[in-house]
């Protein structure tokens, strides 16, 4: 069996090397990169299982290859910074994010997101033989290939944007409160903001305006949460 191979993105020295044992000794396979630029490069190079990607970094900060990445694959990104502002979370997560763990941090948590983030991306995986097909007017979800099709074209979505929409495609008129999701999506493990869920919501909303749906799938239910909902799909 091959290993699991992760991206390591730091420009620390120090850092990098910290992290790079305590993954090898785990038997990861680890590759690092010094920079956002080294580590693009490295991502047309090589297939990777995870990225493990600092946000401060001189050239190209961390956020800016996370958007990058975003843009053509769905690899589970794990960001490091030492900025722990909630609006700097809720951002990097709302770019396409997976998981977001503040400096300092003790390795014993970086291991645990990093099996967390392992095991979801590992479950979609298994789940793509199940192919399921959510269809309303002008709008198609494809479970199996992570695809949302409005009017018959392909809106990009991020990942974290793709599962909270199917997720709630599969519980039609079922209110979900954003501590529900945040835990559904996310992990029991997270701590940050469940405002994030909110980004996130607002980002499909736009796309599929964008697209031209005419109508609006994924309700607020005020003062709770939010749900599917297939009333008022009209054209």
């Amino acid at each position: 069996m091959s290993k699991i191979k992760v991206l390591l993105v730091d420009d620390e020295w120090n850092m990098r090397n910290l992290i790079r044992i305590y993954l090898m000794k785990e038997g990861f396979e680890v590759k690092e990169a010094s920079s956002g630029y080294e580590a693009l490069a490295m991502m047309k190079q090589y297939e990777f299982d995870l990225i493990v990607l600092d946000v401060m970094m001189p050239g190209m900060d961390g956020w800016h290859v996370c958007k990058t990445i975003r843009e053509t694959q769905t690899i589970p990104i794990l960001m490091l910074t030492a900025r722990t502002e909630t609006k700097d979370k809720v951002h990097g997560l709302g770019i396409g994010a997976d998981d977001y763990l503040t400096k300092p941090f003790e390795i014993e948590e970086l291991l645990a997101r990093v099996y967390s983030l392992l095991r979801r991306s590992m479950m979609y995986q298994l789940n793509k033989s199940q192919e399921s097909i959510m269809e309303l007017p002008n709008l198609k979800i494809y479970a199996e290939a992570r695809e949302v099709h409005i009017h018959e074209a392909n809106v990009d979505f991020t990942p974290k944007e793709f599962e909270l929409l199917y997720f709630l495609t599969q519980n039609i008129q079922h209110t979900f409160s954003r501590d529900e999701l945040v835990e559904r999506l996310w992990g029991y493990d997270y701590t940050g903001d469940s405002r994030v869920v909110d980004t996130h919501i607002k980002n499909i909303r736009e796309k599929m305006q964008r697209a031209g749906l005419g109508y609006n799938p994924v309700q607020t239910v005020w003062g709770v949460g939010y749900k599917f909902t297939v009333q008022g799909a009209k054209e």
